[in-house]
C-alpha cells in the first residue's frame, strides 16, 4: 500500500534544564513577623505565627508559615528579644532575661500556676537545630537576684495544643541541577520537575497475537511550581480551607507504531513510564506535603482488519495556570492551557478502525496534617490524545471506541481510505474519593483526506 503522510505545526516550548527540590525537613526561622524589642510579646497568647524555610537564614519572606490558634496561651521565646539564655533538662525550662523590665513583665503576665504553654528553639541545645520545643508549664519558680524563672514542663507536640492549625505553602526554592534538553523554572513556590525517555523500540502496548504498539521514540518533560494555603479545625476535624495554585509547563515528543494483523475489538491500553516523587515539604508534627508527578502513556485501538500505522506528536503547554479548591470544587479554574503541537502520520495498511495514542500527565499532591489526624490526596490531570479513525471505502462496520461508537461515513474514497485526525486535550480536577471536574476541554481538526491505495 502506498504511504500517505500529512504535517501541521505550531511554534513548540524551548528546551532548558530541569528543577527538583531535594530531600529536606524545613527549619525554624524566628520571628520574622514579631517586633523582639517590644514588651508585649512577653504576654501569653492563644494566636502564634511560627515561620519555616529550608535554613534558619532564609529570607523569611520566603517560608512556609503556620498560625496557631491554641487552647491555652502560649509563649513564643524567639519572640522576645530580652531572653538572654535559655537550658533545658528532660522535665524544666529555665530562662534568664537580661533586663529587669522584661523580668518584671513576665512575673506580672505569666499564670503563676502554670497552665500555659512555651515554644523553644535551638537556643540552649533545647532542641534540635532548626526545630522547635513545645512544653507545658506546670509550675514556676522566680529568681529575682538572676531576673530568671524555671519552669516544671512536659513536652508536648504540635497536635496537643492546637485547636486550629493554617499553613501557607510558598516561596520554597530548592538547589537546581542543570540536565540539557528539559523543562524548567526557577520561581517563588515548591518548584518539582521530571523527564522520562521511552527505550526505542520497546513494545509499550499489546494484546497478543493481534496486536502491538511499538514506540519508536518518546520523551517527556514537566516543570511545576506549587503554592498554597490550608486551615484545619483540630476539635471538629474538619478542613475549612484548602486550596493549591499549580503552575505547569509539559512537553512530549511520541512516536508510535500500530501493528495490528486481524479484526481487533475497541480498546484502551496504558503504559506507565514513571512517576517521579519529589521530597516532602515537611514540618515535623505539623504538616507534610509529598508533590507527585505521574506520567502514562496509552492509546484507543480497534479496526475490522489488518492496520500498520505511525503515529508522531509533539505537544507542548509552555505557561498553564490552575487554582485547585479542594473544599469547594466550583472555585477550581485554569488559564493558559491551551495547546501546541506538531503531528504527522504514515499508514502502510489500512482497515476501517482507529489508533488513536494519549498521552496523561497528572500533578498529585498528598498532604498529611497534625500527624495523620487529617489527609487528602488530589491534583490536576492533562490528557492529549491524537485521534486517528481510518474508514475504507464500501466498509459499513461499526467500531466501538472506548468511550463513543463511529459509524465509518463511507465517504468517496474509491480505491483508497480516509483518514481523520483531531487532536482532543482535557484539563481535569481532582480530590481522590471526592470530586473530579473537567475544567478545560479541546478538539483541534488536523485532517481529513483520501488517499488512494
Amino acid at each position: 500500500m502506498k504511504s500517505t503522510q500529512f504535517l501541521t505545526y505550531a511554534p513548540l516550548l524551548a528546551s532548558t534544564a530541569i528543577a527538583a527540590l531535594n530531600d529536606f525537613d524545613l527549619h525554624a526561622v524566628l520571628a520574622p513577623g514579631y517586633d523582639t524589642a517590644n514588651l508585649d510579646n512577653i504576654v501569653p497568647s492563644t494566636n502564634v505565627t511560627l515561620d519555616y524555610s529550608l535554613d534558619a537564614l532564609a529570607d523569611p519572606r520566603n517560608s512556609v508559615s503556620i498560625e496557631l490558634q491554641t487552647y491555652e496561651p502560649v509563649v513564643l521565646l524567639e519572640a522576645i528579644g530580652s531572653v538572654a539564655r535559655v537550658a533545658c533538662t528532660y522535665n524544666t525550662v529555665t530562662i534568664g532575661f537580661s533586663t529587669p523590665a522584661a523580668f518584671q513583665r513576665a512575673l506580672s503576665e505569666w499564670p503563676h500556676d502554670g497552665q500555659f504553654w512555651l515554644i523553644t528553639n535551638h537556643l540552649g541545645q533545647c532542641d534540635t537545630a532548626g526545630e522547635r520545643g513545645i512544653y507545658l508549664v506546670a509550675a514556676l519558680n522566680w529568681d529575682k537576684d538572676h531576673k530568671a524563672v524555671s519552669a516544671q514542663t512536659v513536652k508536648l507536640d504540635f497536635r496537643s495544643i492546637a485547636s486550629t492549625i493554617a499553613v501557607t505553602f510558598s516561596d520554597i526554592q530548592g538547589s537546581m541541577t542543570n540536565n540539557s534538553g528539559n523543562i524548567t523554572w526557577d520561581e517563588p513556590g515548591i518548584n518539582v520537575a521530571s523527564n522520562f525517555s521511552l527505550p526505542t523500540d520497546e513494545d509499550i502496548l499489546s494484546e497478543p497475537p493481534y496486536f502491538t504498539a511499538t514506540a519508536k521514540n518518546g520523551y517527556l518533560s514537566d516543570a511545576t511550581v506549587i503554592r498554597g494555603h490550608l486551615s484545619y479545625d483540630v476539635p471538629s476535624q474538619q478542613l475549612q480551607s484548602l486550596w493549591f495554585d499549580i503552575d505547569s509547563a509539559f512537553f512530549g515528543d511520541l512516536a508510535v507504531t500500530f501493528n495490528v494483523t486481524a479484526p481487533f475489538s475497541s480498546n484502551r491500553y496504558s503504559f506507565s513510564p514513571g512517576t517521579f516523587f519529589a521530597s516532602a515539604v515537611n514540618v515535623p508534627g505539623a504538616f507534610s506535603l509529598q508533590p507527585a508527578l505521574l506520567w502514562t502513556v496509552g492509546a484507543d485501538v480497534g479496526t475490522d482488519g489488518a492496520i500498520h500505522h505511525n503515529s508522531n506528536i509533539t505537544m507542548s503547554i509552555p505557561d498553564g495556570h490552575a487554582h485547585i479548591d479542594f473544599v469547594n470544587s466550583t472555585n477550581s479554574h485554569i488559564v493558559g492551557w491551551g495547546p501546541r503541537l506538531t503531528s504527522a502520520v504514515q499508514t502502510d495498511e489500512a482497515a476501517t478502525g482507529h489508533a488513536s495514542p494519549f498521552v496523561d500527565f497528572s500533578i498529585e499532591l498528598a498532604l498529611d496534617v497534625l500527624d495523620g489526624l487529617f489527609n487528602t490526596t488530589g491534583g490536576i490531570a492533562a490528557t492529549p490524545q491524537f485521534v486517528n479513525d481510518l474508514n475504507v471505502a464500501q466498509s459499513q462496520t461499526r467500531i466501538r471506541k472506548a468511550n463513543q461508537m463511529f459509524w465509518p461515513r463511507n465517504i468517496t474514497c474509491v480505491n483508497g481510505f480516509e483518514l481523520r485526525s483531531s487532536f482532543n486535550f482535557s484539563v481535569d480536577a481532582y480530590v481522590t474519593g471526592a470530586w473530579q471536574n473537567t475544567l478545560y476541554s479541546t478538539e483541534i481538526p488536523i485532517s481529513d483526506e483520501c488517499y488512494p491505495f
